[in-house]
């Protein structure tokens, strides 16, 4: 691949991922809108940053709750969608290895990272929060768990979001890189996509964390807020900027 192709993420993040991942609704965001306040002592007024923030659909639930926050992605037709569904809503177009401004919380959701074949474009996106943090201020990383992925991992799945549209979707594990072939078929004929998330371990976060200058301070297991363990589906760490 040249630098001039486009990767997955570029490509990939459009309606055909909207129709693919409708079932993801405000419930789910609001489990883990709901551990995130629990968890945290935020202060009065504090700026949040939602990274990778699709539709808005998490920053909705914040708004619900009379929280204000704002929101990047780098896919204009996500944007786009969510400005028209959510008007008063403060969302953008941008890049998480570029971050603006500072905030006092950056959340990273439903596995918003570990996109880049490269290890040191991922840490690229560490450096970036951290810098993009107030002395205090926290980092949430929703990622998957690496463990769980491997021993849960369906090679094939064929679903019908809608009618006349058949979804197939493949999956294996190459190296360190878990990958999603997902192929649409209709009357219309086919589209073909994938996903590559890089399969970073609780360890190595952490690791990655504190040298980005992130001080790890808990993790959870899922959105209900279970302990981490290597059964469990999810590696959700909180992290403080160092200096506070």
């Amino acid at each position: 691949m040249t630098e001039s192709m486009p990767r997955w993420f570029e490509n990939w993040f459009n309606e055909d991922y909207l129709t693919l991942y409708r079932h993801r609704d405000l419930a789910d965001a609001g489990r883990q809108i709901a551990l995130i306040l629990s968890t945290l002592k935020l202060p009065k007024n504090a700026r949040i940053l939602d990274l990778g923030c699709g539709e808005g659909r998490h920053l909705e639930f914040l708004h619900q709750l009379g929280i204000r926050a704002f929101g990047i992605d780098l896919s204009p037709v996500l944007i786009g969608r969510g400005k028209a569904q959510f008007p008063y809503l403060s969302l953008a177009v941008g890049d998480m290895r570029k971050i603006t401004g500072k905030f006092d919380l950056i959340l990273s959701l439903f596995t918003s990272f570990g996109y880049f074949d490269d290890d040191s474009e991922n840490m690229s996106v560490f450096l970036s929060v951290s810098q993009a943090l107030t002395p205090g201020g926290t980092f949430w990383l929703d990622f998957l768990n690496p463990d769980y992925v491997r021993k849960n991992l369906k090679p094939e799945t064929v679903r019908e979001p809608e009618p006349g549209l058949v979804v197939t979707e493949k999956r294996r594990i190459e190296k360190d890189m878990v990958i999603k072939e997902i192929v649409f078929s209709s009357r219309k004929g086919g589209k073909h996509y994938e996903e590559r998330v890089k399969l970073y371990g609780k360890d190595r976060l952490e690791s990655m964390l504190r040298d980005a200058g992130l001080e790890p301070a808990g993790s959870f297991g899922d959105y209900d807020g279970r302990k981490w363990s290597p059964d469990m589906p999810r590696t959700i760490l909180f992290a403080e900027k160092r200096g506070g």
